[in-house]
């Protein structure tokens, strides 16, 4: 199944690039730059930092399909054209954060909205505090 989802995510972020996605700026790179370039090394780094910090740890089934509904698996992905664009906040990143609620949930050395890692433990902070659980929003269909 971990083969699949890779797969599938590596498609789907080909096919968003040759597809013309709005791509992000980069910006400076955060305190633990993310090792390998998979969903699924990016979600573990995730969930390590969110157990380290006490923060309550979704499966990483449920942290890698929010992914995939939010951007494909593309942590470069930007929404210019939903409400929050609308209002001058797009969401940007792997989990489609917008900078307000990324800046209030993200941990300090976990500060790059660009940085897949930092982008899944802001929105998992952010969700766990919103509703609940980020398992409470996992597959839903809609953003959150």
């Amino acid at each position: 199944m971990q083969r699949k989802i890779r797969l599938a995510t590596r498609l789907a972020v080909a096919g968003a690039i040759a597809g013309g996605a709005v791509i992000g700026t980069v910006g400076a790179a955060s305190a633990a730059t993310p090792t390998g370039n998979d969903l699924g090394s990016w979600v573990a780094q995730a969930q390590s930092i969110l157990a380290a910090h006490g923060d309550h740890v979704p499966p990483a089934a449920a942290i890698e399909a929010r992914a995939m509904t939010e951007s494909s698996g593309n942590p470069n992905a930007v929404n210019n054209w939903d409400s929050n664009a609308v209002a001058g906040t797009p969401s940007e990143g792997l989990m489609q954060t917008i900078v307000p609620t990324f800046d209030t949930y993200a941990l300090p050395g976990h500060t790059d909205i660009w940085n897949p890692v930092d982008n899944i433990v802001a929105a998992v902070r952010y969700a766990n505090a919103t509703y609940g659980a980020f398992e409470n929003v996992a597959y839903g269909t809609q953003g959150y």
